[in-house]
């Protein structure tokens, strides 16, 4: 007969002895709930995105059961976060937030995006939320199967009216629920596309408790990085391999000069795309003083060399051939896709960064021009 009174529990309500220990030890946050059409015990796996350039993270593991019920606890270290649900073997899942209290969760195995959500006043509003983005999804579905029966024009309107109802709402939560950990949540998910100065605004909305949360403290980082790569900064030095893998080049040594540092692969077919508008670009202006560096983020050095041969960019070239976003050349810029330009000025100040196409051909017209007296 077994004596150990935690097992004898878990035997009777069918739960894991490791989430039953848990739940036991510190039921902070509590998760209990019932998805129909798991037809055998099976692993819950909780995770967390490892961030930027890692994997996702499991914080935790449980066990579904036969008949789809299950109960699992979270611990308050991991507390006021958001978290991927998902059962071992099968496809889809959905987030909840780890909140103090108890969350009740109901889906089907088939349709795990529509699981409902409650029992917390944060997982109530990401529930609210779930359910918004999904009528959304609904009307813009709508829109697409209609064919012939709206225009172009009006289709392109109904969509950006979709996406302004969207960020509406979640300013809105911004605005109105200042200490709420999905609001922050939802501001931090267009953080590639902001500006420093969108990031400080939206930062300033929040409580200050929030000021050590990981959300609020990746937003900051990102901030910080973008600030130090705008118009009016001195650019980040690097001193980095030329395509011969020895020797060195570094941006510092073209002051004097104005540089057009563009970020590229071997790989990204956009880049290679702009290549014949660049190698225009600096034939009509590098006898006027304009330089340009194509540092590339490629991570080995035959498919950059071949690259540069086939696609005739006889200007100067650098790289770390760390590769990617994993450059920390390229984590100092806050590079997050590419082609990304920068137009620095002799005293390797930034003037412009992000333009392409006409916006660009415009300014370095402006600067090189010859100057009409007065």
């Amino acid at each position: 007969m077994n004596n150990n009174p935690l097992k004898r529990i878990a035997a009777i309500l069918g739960i894991s002895l490791l989430s039953l220990q848990s739940f036991a030890a510190n039921p902070y946050c509590v998760v209990k709930g019932k998805i129909s059409g798991v037809t055998k015990d099976s692993k819950i796996i909780v995770q967390r995105s490892g961030g930027d350039h890692g994997g996702d993270v499991a914080i935790q593991q449980a066990t579904i059961k036969a008949d789809g019920t299950f109960l699992f606890s979270l611990p308050e270290t991991v507390s006021n976060q958001l978290y991927e649900f998902k059962i071992d073997g099968s496809r889809g899942g959905f987030t909840f937030v780890a909140e103090k209290g108890q969350v009740e969760i109901t889906s089907d195995i088939k349709k795990m995006y529509t699981a409902e959500i409650k029992g917390t006043p944060e997982n109530d509003r990401w529930n609210n939320f779930q359910q918004f983005t999904r009528q959304q999804t609904q009307k813009s579905n709508e829109m697409n199967m209609s064919g012939s029966k709206f225009s172009k024009e009006e289709k392109l309107a109904f969509f950006k009216s979709v996406e302004a109802e969207k960020k509406r709402y979640v300013d809105s939560l911004a605005k109105n629920f200042p200490n709420s950990v999905v609001a922050l949540y939802l501001a931090k998910v267009p953080l590639m596309m902001m500006k420093h100065d969108q990031i400080d605004s939206v930062l300033k909305g929040f409580k200050a408790h929030f000021s050590t949360h990981p959300y609020y403290v990746a937003m900051k980082k990102r901030a910080d990085i973008l600030r130090k790569v705008a118009p009016g900064a001195i650019a980040p030095d690097f001193n980095v391999v030329k395509p011969d893998g020895k020797s060195k080049i570094s941006l510092s040594s073209f002051r004097g000069k104005y540089v057009m540092l563009d970020f590229w692969a071997s790989w990204c077919v956009p880049c290679r795309a702009e290549n014949p508008h660049t190698k225009h670009l600096y034939e009509k202006y590098k006898d006027k003083g304009l330089e340009v560096i194509s540092f590339s983020l490629d991570h080995e050095i035959k498919p950059w060399n071949e690259a540069i041969v086939k696609d005739g960019m006889v200007w100067k070239h650098a790289s770390d051939l760390v590769g990617g976003v994993k450059s920390p050349v390229a984590q100092k810029y806050g590079i997050d896709g590419i082609p990304a330009i920068w137009i620095i000025d002799p005293n390797g100040k930034i003037i412009a960064e992000g333009l392409r196409g006409e916006a660009l051909e415009k300014l370095l017209e402006s600067i090189f021009a010859p100057k009409t007296k007065g």
